[in-house]
């Protein structure tokens, strides 16, 4: 299932003409296109941004928590360099930047599958048919917080048949549901043009989490979270337009900003 041929620096290339990008570079394979992105912003050298950092093969993806994450040919694995000044954008806003981009793998997806079910998982996954079908990692290098590395792992035509067995039931391609092979390099331009169109919507003002409990995977659910070595049990009665995730808790509505999603049911 997977697509033949890998994409190339040709294929890449030209998606500067037909988004936001203003520069890219390309491995076949690398560890973490995180870790070589936060390796690019601490060598102090200027680089043009948005800039993207793709990979065919990535062999030591990373998630939040400390996770690994799973990737196979026919899966897309990248990071987006931004710098917020230039988007109009300022640093308390980083914690929408995941949410943003969640929302924008969602609108990418529902341009292939209308009638599929996606949903979006604070504060950084986004879920089809109640698995995961993407993560996001978005880290800021110490050495510049105007600066953000945004990355994401997308299942596109990676088949979860063949999946590690942990994740045969957890996890889920978009090939997976349609049953077809889809373009990676077009499914990259799409999600580039959206994130693109809710940054600009952010930078003026607009409430851009306002559809959010139309996609929310966690609303009205009991919810768990990790929050450094504290645990957080409460109702998830959604987000504000911060992007804090609202939990309801003995306590009253409690405001998480950070921290990692345990379980929820």
């Amino acid at each position: 299932m997977p697509e033949k041929k890998p994409l190339t620096s040709v294929d890449l290339q030209s998606l500067i003409k037909e988004t936001f990008l203003r520069d890219i570079l390309h491995f076949d394979e690398t560890d973490s296109t995180n870790t070589q992105s936060l390796a690019l912003l601490s060598t102090g050298q200027s680089i043009e941004t948005p800039h993207l950092v793709y990979a065919e093969t990535q062999t030591g993806g990373r998630g939040r928590g400390g996770n690994s994450w799973w990737s196979q040919p026919g899966s897309l694995t990248f990071s987006v360099i931004v710098d917020m000044s230039e988007l109009g954008l300022i640093p308390n806003q980083q914690p929408q930047l995941s949410l943003l981009t969640g929302l924008a793998i969602l609108k990418t997806g529902q341009s292939l599958l209308p009638r599929a079910d996606f949903a979006v998982k604070w504060p950084n996954d986004v879920y089809l048919a109640g698995r995961k079908l993407a993560g996001i990692l978005t880290e800021i290098p110490p050495q510049s917080n105007q600066h953000a590395v945004i990355g994401v792992g997308l299942n596109v035509n990676n088949a979860f048949q063949h999946a590690p067995e942990a994740l045969q039931q957890t996890g889920i391609s978009l090939a997976d549901l349609s049953g077809q092979t889809h373009s990676r390099r077009d499914l990259l331009k799409t999600f580039l043009q959206h994130l693109d169109e809710l940054f600009q919507a952010l930078s003026r003002g607009e409430a851009v989490l306002k559809n959010w409990p139309e996609f929310c995977l966690l609303t009205g659910k009991n919810v768990t979270i990790q929050a450094g070595p504290n645990e957080i049990c409460g109702i998830c009665r959604g987000i504000d337009d911060t992007g804090a995730l609202l939990l309801e808790t003995d306590r009253g509505i409690e405001r998480m900003m950070g921290g990692i999603v345990a379980n929820w049911s």
